[in-house]
């Protein structure tokens, strides 16, 4: 372990809290030094023990306040798994010997292209959390620090978003297009299912028929840390795995893709994080004195303008990019233009009392599919738990529309779910608020601090 994985705890001064939340935030801190590898965090030590894109964003939103430096290396530090043509992928992987079910050999991206930093990697992306995190981490730094920051990262940062428009937005609509659940980092919502079970591999398609997904179980081999019932299917899984397949073929290319049987995905959330990781990257840009190039201010415009489309009486949906049609399935995924920004305002208090019914937000927070949804199961992945960073995004959000109660009330929400756990967990039951998935998640971890250090 580093040495400045030892000593950040210590970098910054420790807020003045209640003991039971001091001893919570040590819990936090503890949970981040043991998956710390050096100037990346792997989000779980078992589970996920590589490096994931958004996670390190969450996750150095949260070190800012225990070490501003290492919060920032943490964010430059994603730039080693950039790829030639500026997509920055979903997952870097470590050089490490621990088992992960969708490692390099099932990606085989070294037969595509190189990263900046010779790392292997995946062929897809994630939202795009990279300004947000760094602007948070600027925040706390010397002006001096901060203009370093924003120029060792600035120019990687513009070619990912340059590249999210040129390969992923070829009709110029302004919506860009996933081709792997992955890529929304909400894997197995209802939307998202929709779309993908129906290209199933027929064998997966046949032993359903016959038994359901038990004689898949006994194939996979990423249900170890924690019960099967708590992630997506086998079928689904093994579905997943088949679409890898057909973009490894595709050379990761999206118009190659774009002839395939891939469901390609206007992803509601992701399109709403980029709309605010476009207003960061003009921060950032402005600071430094770099000038935005006038088709990506012209495409970010349009994005913006474009979320418009995927709303029906007050509800976002995400669209199917080969027919335009809506996935007309309520999710969390859908209360993300709060996050964005792209609410009216005269539907804002229609879109909060939605999220703050019975349907989605229990004592403990909001659920990723409303509880009155029959094919809601609160312990599974994203089929009903509550997400810490989807709560910090929604509170970040409400607070930039004024509904401050709303805000403070699930910031509060989310730092007691995770009290009443004792530990950090990848997500939480809505209903009980038992925690589920890995119980030592690194974004879990980062974000409570975060949130205790806003309790101040």
């Amino acid at each position: 372990m580093c040495t400045a994985c030892d000593g950040y705890s210590h970098t910054m001064s420790v807020p003045s809290l209640p003991a039971e939340l001091a001893e919570l935030r040590e819990t936090a801190v503890s949970v981040l030094r043991g998956n710390d590898l050096g100037d990346i965090t792997r989000p779980s030590p078992t589970l996920y023990p590589h490096q994931w894109l958004w996670d390190s964003c969450f996750i150095a939103i949260g070190l800012r306040h225990l070490d501003p430096q290492r919060a920032a290396a943490e964010i430059l530090s994603l730039l080693r798994g950039q790829w030639p043509n500026g997509m920055i992928p979903h997952v870097i992987f470590a050089e490490t010997t621990d088992f992960y079910h969708a490692g390099p050999q099932r990606w085989r991206c070294d037969r595509v292209t190189t990263t900046a930093g010779g790392a292997q990697s995946t062929g897809v992306t994630q939202p795009p959390m990279i300004a947000e995190a760094a602007v948070r981490v600027g925040a706390l730094m010397s002006d001096s620090e901060r203009g370093e920051f924003y120029r060792r990262l600035f120019p990687g940062l513009l070619r990912f978003h340059q590249w999210l428009y040129d390969e992923r937005d070829p009709d110029d609509d302004g919506l860009v297009s996933l081709v792997h659940s992955w890529e929304s980092g909400m894997d197995n919502t209802p939307t998202w299912m929709e779309i993908t079970r129906p290209v199933a591999p027929l064998g997966v398609r046949a032993l359903r028929r016959i038994n359901g997904d038990d004689a898949l179980d006994a194939l996979r081999r990423d249900s170890k840390e924690v019960p099967s019932d708590e992630r997506l299917t086998s079928g689904d899984l093994f579905t997943l795995y088949r679409i890898v397949r057909e973009l490894r073929r595709a050379h990761y290319n999206f118009r190659e893709i774009r002839r395939t049987i891939v469901p390609l995905v206007q992803d509601v959330a992701f399109n709403a994080i980029l709309v605010r990781a476009n207003e960061h990257l003009s921060t950032i840009a402005a600071e430094i004195g770099e000038v935005i190039p006038a088709r990506l201010r012209r495409s970010a415009r349009r994005t913006r303008e474009a979320m418009g489309e995927l709303v029906v009486d007050g509800v976002y949906y995400s669209r199917d990019f080969r027919t335009r049609t809506l996935l007309r399935h309520e999710t969390i995924a859908g209360l993300l233009p709060l996050y964005a920004g792209v609410v009216p305002e005269d539907r804002v208090d229609e879109m909060v009392k939605t999220l703050t019914s019975p349907r989605y937000w229990s004592r403990f927070g909001v659920a990723s599919v409303p509880l009155d949804d029959p094919n809601v199961l609160p312990r599974c992945y994203w089929q009903g738990p509550l997400w810490v960073n989807m709560n910090w995004l929604i509170a970040d959000g409400l607070e930039r529309y004024g509904r401050l109660d709303a805000a403070e009330n699930l910031r509060r929400n989310t730092v007691d779910v995770i009290a009443s756990s004792g530990a950090m967990f990848e997500y939480y039951s809505p209903l009980d608020g038992s925690g589920a998935g890995s119980n030592r998640f690194s974004w879990t971890a980062a974000l409570l601090i975060d949130l205790l250090a806003a309790e101040r």
